[in-house]
Protein backbone atom coordinates (compact mmCIF):
# COMPACT_ATOMS: atom_id res chain seq x y z
CA UNK A 1 0.00 0.00 0.00
CA UNK A 2 1.23 3.50 -0.90
CA UNK A 3 -0.43 6.61 0.54
CA UNK A 4 0.43 10.24 -0.16
CA UNK A 5 -1.05 13.59 0.98
CA UNK A 6 0.12 17.11 0.27
CA UNK A 7 -0.93 20.32 2.04
CA UNK A 8 -4.43 19.01 2.88
CA UNK A 9 -5.30 19.43 -0.79
CA UNK A 10 -4.05 16.47 -2.81
CA UNK A 11 -4.36 12.82 -1.82
CA UNK A 12 -3.43 9.54 -3.46
CA UNK A 13 -3.50 5.93 -2.40
CA UNK A 14 -2.56 2.76 -4.28
CA UNK A 15 -3.05 -0.82 -3.16
CA UNK A 16 -1.60 -3.95 -4.71
CA UNK A 17 -2.75 -7.39 -3.64
CA UNK A 18 -1.49 -10.75 -4.86
CA UNK A 19 -3.80 -13.42 -3.48
CA UNK A 20 -3.90 -17.20 -3.71
CA UNK A 21 -6.73 -19.64 -3.07
CA UNK A 22 -6.65 -23.38 -2.38
CA UNK A 23 -9.84 -23.80 -4.39
CA UNK A 24 -8.11 -23.40 -7.75
CA UNK A 25 -5.47 -25.40 -9.59
CA UNK A 26 -1.90 -24.15 -9.30
CA UNK A 27 -1.91 -22.61 -12.80
CA UNK A 28 -4.89 -20.37 -11.86
CA UNK A 29 -4.47 -20.16 -8.11
CA UNK A 30 -3.05 -16.64 -7.77
CA UNK A 31 -4.53 -13.34 -8.82
CA UNK A 32 -3.16 -9.79 -8.90
CA UNK A 33 -5.70 -7.18 -7.79
CA UNK A 34 -4.48 -3.56 -7.81
CA UNK A 35 -6.50 -0.45 -6.96
CA UNK A 36 -5.92 3.27 -6.75
CA UNK A 37 -7.62 6.46 -5.70
CA UNK A 38 -7.16 10.22 -6.00
CA UNK A 39 -8.79 13.09 -4.13
CA UNK A 40 -8.66 16.86 -4.46
CA UNK A 41 -9.91 19.21 -1.71
CA UNK A 42 -10.72 22.20 -3.87
CA UNK A 43 -12.01 24.23 -0.93
CA UNK A 44 -8.49 24.25 0.57
CA UNK A 45 -7.03 26.02 -2.43
CA UNK A 46 -6.11 29.70 -2.04
CA UNK A 47 -8.37 30.79 -4.88
CA UNK A 48 -11.37 29.35 -2.97
CA UNK A 49 -10.94 31.52 0.14
CA UNK A 50 -13.59 34.06 -0.91
CA UNK A 51 -16.15 31.28 -1.44
CA UNK A 52 -15.49 29.56 1.88
CA UNK A 53 -18.36 31.24 3.75
CA UNK A 54 -20.80 29.79 1.22
CA UNK A 55 -19.19 26.55 0.05
CA UNK A 56 -17.25 25.54 3.13
CA UNK A 57 -16.13 22.20 1.70
CA UNK A 58 -15.69 20.97 -1.86
CA UNK A 59 -13.89 17.71 -2.55
CA UNK A 60 -13.61 15.38 -5.52
CA UNK A 61 -12.70 11.69 -5.24
CA UNK A 62 -12.09 8.97 -7.82
CA UNK A 63 -11.14 5.32 -7.32
CA UNK A 64 -10.63 2.37 -9.62
CA UNK A 65 -9.59 -1.14 -8.76
CA UNK A 66 -9.92 -4.88 -9.13
CA UNK A 67 -11.38 -7.16 -6.47
CA UNK A 68 -11.05 -10.94 -6.60
CA UNK A 69 -13.63 -13.38 -5.29
CA UNK A 70 -12.94 -17.07 -4.69
CA UNK A 71 -16.24 -17.74 -2.82
CA UNK A 72 -17.92 -19.05 -5.96
CA UNK A 73 -19.87 -22.22 -6.59
CA UNK A 74 -21.36 -24.29 -3.77
CA UNK A 75 -19.83 -25.19 -0.41
CA UNK A 76 -19.27 -28.73 -1.72
CA UNK A 77 -16.99 -27.39 -4.48
CA UNK A 78 -14.08 -26.63 -2.18
CA UNK A 79 -11.45 -27.88 -4.62
CA UNK A 80 -12.58 -27.30 -8.19
CA UNK A 81 -9.53 -29.00 -9.67
CA UNK A 82 -10.31 -32.34 -7.99
CA UNK A 83 -12.94 -34.79 -9.16
CA UNK A 84 -15.46 -36.18 -6.71
CA UNK A 85 -15.95 -39.92 -7.25
CA UNK A 86 -18.05 -42.29 -5.13
CA UNK A 87 -16.80 -45.84 -5.58
CA UNK A 88 -19.60 -47.38 -3.49
CA UNK A 89 -22.82 -45.90 -4.77
CA UNK A 90 -25.80 -48.15 -4.00
CA UNK A 91 -27.95 -46.35 -6.54
CA UNK A 92 -25.70 -47.63 -9.32
CA UNK A 93 -25.28 -51.17 -8.07
CA UNK A 94 -25.38 -54.21 -10.37
CA UNK A 95 -26.79 -57.70 -9.69
CA UNK A 96 -25.06 -60.88 -10.84
CA UNK A 97 -25.77 -64.64 -10.91
CA UNK A 98 -28.62 -66.80 -12.09
CA UNK A 99 -30.51 -66.28 -8.85
CA UNK A 100 -29.58 -62.54 -8.78
CA UNK A 101 -28.42 -62.82 -5.18
CA UNK A 102 -24.98 -61.21 -5.63
CA UNK A 103 -24.64 -57.48 -6.08
CA UNK A 104 -21.86 -54.89 -6.15
CA UNK A 105 -22.09 -51.14 -5.63
CA UNK A 106 -21.41 -48.94 -8.63
CA UNK A 107 -19.39 -45.81 -9.30
CA UNK A 108 -20.83 -42.28 -9.52
CA UNK A 109 -19.24 -38.91 -10.30
CA UNK A 110 -20.69 -35.73 -8.81
CA UNK A 111 -17.89 -33.43 -10.03
CA UNK A 112 -15.27 -33.64 -12.74
CA UNK A 113 -11.84 -32.16 -12.19
CA UNK A 114 -11.52 -28.71 -13.71
CA UNK A 115 -8.11 -27.00 -13.94
CA UNK A 116 -9.47 -23.89 -15.66
CA UNK A 117 -11.75 -22.42 -12.97
CA UNK A 118 -10.25 -19.30 -11.41
CA UNK A 119 -11.03 -16.04 -9.61
CA UNK A 120 -14.19 -14.07 -10.27
CA UNK A 121 -12.98 -10.50 -10.82
CA UNK A 122 -14.83 -7.22 -10.29
CA UNK A 123 -13.60 -4.01 -11.96
CA UNK A 124 -14.88 -1.21 -9.72
CA UNK A 125 -15.08 2.50 -10.52
CA UNK A 126 -16.27 5.18 -8.10
CA UNK A 127 -16.59 8.93 -8.60
CA UNK A 128 -17.58 11.01 -5.60
CA UNK A 129 -18.43 14.63 -4.78
CA UNK A 130 -18.43 16.14 -1.28
CA UNK A 131 -20.03 19.54 -0.76
CA UNK A 132 -20.39 21.55 2.45
CA UNK A 133 -22.62 24.63 2.49
CA UNK A 134 -22.55 27.39 5.13
CA UNK A 135 -20.97 24.94 7.61
CA UNK A 136 -24.48 23.54 8.06
CA UNK A 137 -25.23 21.24 5.14
CA UNK A 138 -23.05 18.31 4.11
CA UNK A 139 -23.77 16.53 0.82
CA UNK A 140 -22.04 13.38 -0.39
CA UNK A 141 -22.75 11.79 -3.75
CA UNK A 142 -21.08 8.61 -5.01
CA UNK A 143 -21.50 7.34 -8.56
CA UNK A 144 -20.34 3.76 -8.95
CA UNK A 145 -20.00 1.14 -11.64
CA UNK A 146 -18.87 -2.46 -11.43
CA UNK A 147 -18.03 -4.83 -14.28
CA UNK A 148 -17.86 -8.35 -12.91
CA UNK A 149 -16.14 -10.94 -15.09
CA UNK A 150 -15.43 -14.68 -14.86
CA UNK A 151 -18.75 -15.43 -13.13
CA UNK A 152 -19.01 -19.17 -12.56
CA UNK A 153 -21.90 -20.68 -14.51
CA UNK A 154 -23.01 -24.19 -15.50
CA UNK A 155 -22.45 -25.00 -19.16
CA UNK A 156 -25.61 -25.30 -21.25
CA UNK A 157 -26.58 -27.56 -24.12
CA UNK A 158 -24.07 -30.31 -23.38
CA UNK A 159 -25.38 -33.25 -25.44
CA UNK A 160 -26.33 -36.37 -23.51
CA UNK A 161 -24.30 -38.42 -26.00
CA UNK A 162 -21.17 -37.22 -24.18
CA UNK A 163 -22.17 -39.50 -21.32
CA UNK A 164 -21.47 -36.98 -18.56
CA UNK A 165 -23.08 -37.71 -15.20
CA UNK A 166 -22.27 -34.37 -13.53
CA UNK A 167 -22.72 -30.75 -14.63
CA UNK A 168 -19.78 -28.77 -15.99
CA UNK A 169 -19.14 -25.20 -14.87
CA UNK A 170 -16.84 -22.49 -16.21
CA UNK A 171 -15.94 -18.82 -15.67
CA UNK A 172 -18.21 -17.57 -18.44
CA UNK A 173 -20.56 -14.90 -17.13
CA UNK A 174 -20.26 -11.14 -17.05
CA UNK A 175 -22.50 -8.58 -15.36
CA UNK A 176 -22.64 -4.82 -15.02
CA UNK A 177 -23.79 -3.03 -11.87
CA UNK A 178 -24.13 0.72 -11.49
CA UNK A 179 -25.90 3.33 -9.43
CA UNK A 180 -25.71 6.36 -7.21
CA UNK A 181 -25.57 6.84 -3.44
CA UNK A 182 -26.48 10.26 -2.00
CA UNK A 183 -26.59 11.44 1.60
CA UNK A 184 -27.47 14.86 3.02
CA UNK A 185 -26.90 16.05 6.61
CA UNK A 186 -28.10 19.33 8.06
CA UNK A 187 -27.57 20.82 11.51
CA UNK A 188 -28.46 24.28 12.82
CA UNK A 189 -28.91 26.04 16.15
CA UNK A 190 -30.63 29.34 16.93
CA UNK A 191 -29.87 31.79 19.75
CA UNK A 192 -33.38 31.18 21.09
CA UNK A 193 -32.41 27.63 22.02
CA UNK A 194 -34.00 25.88 19.09
CA UNK A 195 -31.79 23.26 17.47
CA UNK A 196 -32.39 21.03 14.49
CA UNK A 197 -30.67 18.12 12.75
CA UNK A 198 -31.87 16.41 9.58
CA UNK A 199 -30.55 13.62 7.43
CA UNK A 200 -31.54 11.84 4.24
CA UNK A 201 -30.04 9.08 2.15
CA UNK A 202 -30.93 7.67 -1.23
CA UNK A 203 -29.44 4.73 -3.10
CA UNK A 204 -30.27 3.56 -6.60
CA UNK A 205 -28.45 0.46 -7.81
CA UNK A 206 -29.22 -1.72 -10.78
CA UNK A 207 -27.44 -4.54 -12.58
CA UNK A 208 -27.72 -6.68 -15.68
CA UNK A 209 -26.08 -9.67 -17.28
CA UNK A 210 -23.67 -8.83 -20.10
CA UNK A 211 -22.71 -12.43 -20.90
CA UNK A 212 -24.78 -15.47 -19.95
CA UNK A 213 -24.32 -19.07 -21.00
CA UNK A 214 -27.57 -19.95 -22.76
CA UNK A 215 -28.87 -21.34 -26.05
CA UNK A 216 -29.63 -19.13 -29.04
CA UNK A 217 -33.36 -18.72 -28.45
CA UNK A 218 -35.86 -18.02 -31.20
CA UNK A 219 -37.97 -16.33 -28.51
CA UNK A 220 -36.17 -13.09 -27.61
CA UNK A 221 -37.83 -12.85 -24.18
CA UNK A 222 -36.06 -15.99 -22.95
CA UNK A 223 -32.57 -14.48 -22.95
CA UNK A 224 -31.10 -13.25 -19.67
CA UNK A 225 -28.62 -10.87 -21.27
CA UNK A 226 -29.58 -7.28 -20.51
CA UNK A 227 -31.88 -8.19 -17.61
CA UNK A 228 -31.24 -7.74 -13.86
CA UNK A 229 -29.70 -10.71 -12.04
CA UNK A 230 -32.54 -11.20 -9.52
CA UNK A 231 -35.34 -10.59 -12.03
CA UNK A 232 -37.85 -13.45 -11.93
CA UNK A 233 -39.40 -15.18 -14.93
CA UNK A 234 -42.77 -16.79 -15.20
CA UNK A 235 -46.11 -16.88 -16.96
CA UNK A 236 -48.48 -14.04 -17.74
CA UNK A 237 -51.76 -14.82 -15.96
CA UNK A 238 -54.75 -13.59 -17.95
CA UNK A 239 -57.45 -14.52 -15.41
CA UNK A 240 -59.13 -17.62 -14.00
CA UNK A 241 -60.86 -20.16 -16.23
CA UNK A 242 -64.61 -19.64 -16.16
CA UNK A 243 -65.44 -23.35 -16.37
CA UNK A 244 -64.19 -26.74 -17.62
CA UNK A 245 -65.44 -26.04 -21.13
CA UNK A 246 -63.13 -23.05 -21.45
CA UNK A 247 -60.23 -25.21 -20.22
CA UNK A 248 -60.92 -27.74 -22.98
CA UNK A 249 -60.85 -25.04 -25.67
CA UNK A 250 -57.74 -23.18 -24.42
CA UNK A 251 -54.06 -23.92 -25.08
CA UNK A 252 -53.04 -26.95 -23.06
CA UNK A 253 -51.43 -26.19 -19.68
CA UNK A 254 -49.13 -29.07 -18.76
CA UNK A 255 -49.19 -28.70 -14.97
CA UNK A 256 -51.38 -31.52 -13.74
CA UNK A 257 -55.16 -31.44 -13.74
CA UNK A 258 -56.58 -28.08 -14.83
CA UNK A 259 -60.22 -27.22 -14.23
CA UNK A 260 -62.56 -24.26 -14.12
CA UNK A 261 -61.38 -21.74 -11.56
CA UNK A 262 -57.69 -22.43 -12.15
CA UNK A 263 -55.29 -19.77 -13.44
CA UNK A 264 -55.28 -19.26 -17.21
CA UNK A 265 -51.87 -18.42 -18.68
CA UNK A 266 -51.06 -16.55 -21.87
CA UNK A 267 -49.66 -18.56 -24.78
CA UNK A 268 -46.89 -16.08 -25.55
CA UNK A 269 -45.33 -17.94 -28.50
CA UNK A 270 -48.75 -19.12 -29.74
CA UNK A 271 -47.78 -22.76 -30.22
CA UNK A 272 -51.01 -24.08 -28.71
CA UNK A 273 -49.64 -25.09 -25.29
CA UNK A 274 -48.23 -23.47 -22.18
CA UNK A 275 -44.60 -24.50 -21.61
CA UNK A 276 -41.34 -23.03 -20.33
CA UNK A 277 -41.05 -21.22 -23.68
CA UNK A 278 -43.90 -18.94 -22.54
CA UNK A 279 -42.05 -17.65 -19.48
CA UNK A 280 -41.21 -13.94 -19.68
CA UNK A 281 -39.43 -11.42 -17.40
CA UNK A 282 -41.81 -10.35 -14.63
CA UNK A 283 -41.98 -7.13 -12.65
CA UNK A 284 -38.98 -5.66 -10.88
CA UNK A 285 -36.05 -7.59 -9.33
CA UNK A 286 -36.59 -9.26 -5.95
CA UNK A 287 -33.73 -7.13 -4.60
CA UNK A 288 -34.97 -3.50 -4.39
CA UNK A 289 -33.25 -1.09 -6.75
CA UNK A 290 -34.07 1.94 -4.59
CA UNK A 291 -33.46 2.26 -0.85
CA UNK A 292 -33.97 5.52 1.00
CA UNK A 293 -34.51 7.03 4.40
CA UNK A 294 -34.90 10.44 6.02
CA UNK A 295 -35.16 11.73 9.53
CA UNK A 296 -35.39 14.82 11.68
CA UNK A 297 -34.37 15.67 15.23
CA UNK A 298 -35.29 18.96 16.87
CA UNK A 299 -35.47 20.46 20.30
CA UNK A 300 -36.40 23.55 22.26
CA UNK A 301 -35.28 24.04 25.83
CA UNK A 302 -36.01 20.67 27.49
CA UNK A 303 -38.22 19.16 24.80
CA UNK A 304 -36.77 17.02 22.02
CA UNK A 305 -38.29 14.98 19.22
CA UNK A 306 -36.77 12.68 16.63
CA UNK A 307 -38.38 10.79 13.76
CA UNK A 308 -36.99 8.50 11.07
CA UNK A 309 -38.63 7.08 7.94
CA UNK A 310 -37.37 4.14 5.87
CA UNK A 311 -38.49 2.97 2.44
CA UNK A 312 -37.68 1.07 -0.70
CA UNK A 313 -38.96 0.94 -4.27
CA UNK A 314 -38.69 -0.97 -7.53
CA UNK A 315 -39.04 -4.40 -5.96
CA UNK A 316 -41.42 -7.27 -6.71
CA UNK A 317 -42.28 -10.31 -4.62
CA UNK A 318 -44.60 -13.28 -4.93
CA UNK A 319 -47.17 -14.61 -2.49
CA UNK A 320 -46.14 -18.16 -1.65
CA UNK A 321 -49.09 -20.05 -3.15
CA UNK A 322 -47.93 -23.39 -1.76
CA UNK A 323 -47.50 -22.13 1.82
CA UNK A 324 -50.85 -20.26 1.89
CA UNK A 325 -52.97 -22.78 -0.07
CA UNK A 326 -56.15 -23.36 2.00
CA UNK A 327 -56.73 -26.91 3.31
CA UNK A 328 -53.48 -28.22 1.78
CA UNK A 329 -52.35 -31.07 4.03
CA UNK A 330 -48.88 -32.42 4.74
CA UNK A 331 -47.28 -34.89 7.14
CA UNK A 332 -45.43 -33.22 10.03
CA UNK A 333 -42.03 -34.54 11.04
CA UNK A 334 -40.85 -31.97 13.57
CA UNK A 335 -40.91 -31.86 17.38
CA UNK A 336 -44.00 -29.77 18.19
CA UNK A 337 -46.40 -32.59 17.26
CA UNK A 338 -46.05 -36.39 17.18
CA UNK A 339 -44.21 -37.56 14.07
CA UNK A 340 -46.62 -38.39 11.27
CA UNK A 341 -49.28 -35.89 12.37
CA UNK A 342 -51.28 -34.65 9.38
CA UNK A 343 -51.59 -30.85 9.40
CA UNK A 344 -53.66 -28.59 7.19
CA UNK A 345 -53.24 -24.96 6.19
CA UNK A 346 -55.86 -22.59 7.51
CA UNK A 347 -58.13 -20.57 5.25
CA UNK A 348 -56.97 -16.96 5.22
CA UNK A 349 -59.75 -14.43 5.62
CA UNK A 350 -58.71 -12.69 2.39
CA UNK A 351 -59.02 -15.97 0.46
CA UNK A 352 -62.37 -16.79 2.09
CA UNK A 353 -63.74 -13.45 0.94
CA UNK A 354 -62.39 -13.66 -2.61
CA UNK A 355 -62.07 -17.05 -4.31
CA UNK A 356 -63.56 -18.77 -7.37
CA UNK A 357 -66.41 -21.17 -6.71
CA UNK A 358 -69.26 -22.75 -8.65
CA UNK A 359 -71.62 -20.32 -6.96
CA UNK A 360 -69.43 -17.30 -7.62
CA UNK A 361 -67.36 -17.72 -10.81
CA UNK A 362 -65.28 -14.60 -10.28
CA UNK A 363 -62.48 -14.92 -12.84
CA UNK A 364 -60.52 -12.15 -11.09
CA UNK A 365 -60.85 -13.46 -7.52
CA UNK A 366 -57.79 -13.28 -5.27
CA UNK A 367 -57.59 -17.08 -4.93
CA UNK A 368 -58.42 -19.72 -7.59
CA UNK A 369 -60.72 -22.65 -6.88
CA UNK A 370 -60.31 -24.31 -3.50
CA UNK A 371 -58.69 -27.73 -3.41
CA UNK A 372 -57.82 -30.21 -0.68
CA UNK A 373 -54.54 -31.04 -2.41
CA UNK A 374 -51.71 -28.98 -3.84
CA UNK A 375 -52.58 -27.55 -7.25
CA UNK A 376 -49.46 -27.52 -9.44
CA UNK A 377 -51.03 -25.30 -12.10
CA UNK A 378 -51.86 -22.52 -9.65
CA UNK A 379 -48.45 -22.65 -7.96
CA UNK A 380 -46.48 -21.75 -11.09
CA UNK A 381 -44.51 -18.49 -10.90
CA UNK A 382 -46.75 -15.96 -12.67
CA UNK A 383 -48.14 -12.45 -12.54
CA UNK A 384 -51.18 -13.71 -10.60
CA UNK A 385 -49.40 -13.73 -7.24
CA UNK A 386 -46.87 -11.00 -8.11
CA UNK A 387 -47.05 -7.98 -5.81
CA UNK A 388 -45.44 -4.54 -5.56
CA UNK A 389 -42.90 -4.46 -2.72
CA UNK A 390 -42.67 -0.63 -2.46
CA UNK A 391 -43.26 0.78 1.01
CA UNK A 392 -42.54 3.70 3.31
CA UNK A 393 -42.35 3.00 7.04
CA UNK A 394 -42.30 5.26 10.08
CA UNK A 395 -39.41 3.34 11.57
CA UNK A 396 -38.70 5.32 14.72
CA UNK A 397 -40.35 8.11 16.70
CA UNK A 398 -39.18 9.44 20.05
CA UNK A 399 -40.29 12.37 22.20
CA UNK A 400 -38.41 13.30 25.34
CA UNK A 401 -38.12 15.94 28.05
CA UNK A 402 -34.94 16.85 29.95
CA UNK A 403 -35.44 18.57 33.29
CA UNK A 404 -33.85 21.98 33.91
CA UNK A 405 -30.71 22.71 35.93
CA UNK A 406 -32.79 23.99 38.87
CA UNK A 407 -34.63 20.69 39.19
CA UNK A 408 -31.40 18.69 38.81
CA UNK A 409 -29.70 20.73 41.53
CA UNK A 410 -32.51 20.12 43.99
CA UNK A 411 -32.53 16.40 43.20
CA UNK A 412 -28.72 16.21 43.15
CA UNK A 413 -28.69 14.65 39.70
CA UNK A 414 -26.49 15.27 36.68
CA UNK A 415 -29.23 14.52 34.11
CA UNK A 416 -32.86 13.48 34.22
CA UNK A 417 -34.81 12.74 31.06
CA UNK A 418 -38.10 10.97 30.41
CA UNK A 419 -39.10 9.80 26.97
CA UNK A 420 -41.60 7.77 25.00
CA UNK A 421 -40.66 6.04 21.76
CA UNK A 422 -42.09 3.70 19.17
CA UNK A 423 -40.71 1.45 16.44
CA UNK A 424 -42.46 0.33 13.23
CA UNK A 425 -45.44 2.56 13.95
CA UNK A 426 -46.93 3.13 10.47
CA UNK A 427 -46.47 1.66 7.02
CA UNK A 428 -47.66 2.96 3.68
CA UNK A 429 -47.88 0.26 0.99
CA UNK A 430 -50.20 -1.00 -1.75
CA UNK A 431 -49.98 -4.50 -0.26
CA UNK A 432 -52.45 -5.04 2.60
CA UNK A 433 -52.59 -8.79 3.36
CA UNK A 434 -49.68 -8.69 5.84
CA UNK A 435 -46.54 -6.68 6.51
CA UNK A 436 -45.08 -5.94 3.10
CA UNK A 437 -41.49 -6.31 4.34
CA UNK A 438 -42.19 -10.01 4.96
CA UNK A 439 -42.68 -10.33 1.20
CA UNK A 440 -44.11 -13.74 0.22
CA UNK A 441 -43.58 -15.29 3.67
CA UNK A 442 -46.76 -13.86 5.16
CA UNK A 443 -47.37 -16.75 7.55
CA UNK A 444 -44.00 -16.31 9.26
CA UNK A 445 -43.37 -14.36 12.46
CA UNK A 446 -44.39 -10.74 11.80
CA UNK A 447 -42.34 -7.61 12.32
CA UNK A 448 -43.13 -6.21 15.76
CA UNK A 449 -44.53 -2.80 16.62
CA UNK A 450 -42.81 -1.69 19.84
CA UNK A 451 -43.66 1.06 22.35
CA UNK A 452 -41.23 2.21 25.05
CA UNK A 453 -41.55 4.47 28.06
CA UNK A 454 -38.17 5.29 29.54
CA UNK A 455 -36.28 7.24 32.17
CA UNK A 456 -32.64 8.29 31.89
CA UNK A 457 -30.86 9.27 35.09
CA UNK A 458 -27.20 9.99 35.80
CA UNK A 459 -25.58 11.12 39.06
Amino acid sequence: RFTYAYDSRYYAEFNFGYNGSERFYKNNRFGFFPSGGLAWSISNEKFWSELKPVVSNLRLRATYGLVGNDAIGSAADRFFYLSNVDMNNEGRSAVFGTDRSYSRDGVSISRYSNFDITWETAYKTNLALEVGLFDKVQIMADFFREHRKNILMPRQDIPSTMGLSAPISANLGEAIGKGVDISVDYSHSLPSGVWMQALANFTYATNAFEVYEEPEYDESWLTRVGYPISLQRGFIAERLFLDDEEVANAPRQNFGEVRGGDIKYLDVNQDGEITALDKVPLGYPTVPEINYGFGLSAGYRGVDISVFFQGLARESFWIDAAATAPFASYVYSGESFPSGTILQNQLLKAYAESHWSEDNRDVYALWPRLSATANSNNQQRSTWFMRDGDFLRLKQLEIGYSFSENVLTRLRLATLRVYVSGTNLLTWSKFKLWDVEMAGNGLGYPIQRVYNLGLQVSF
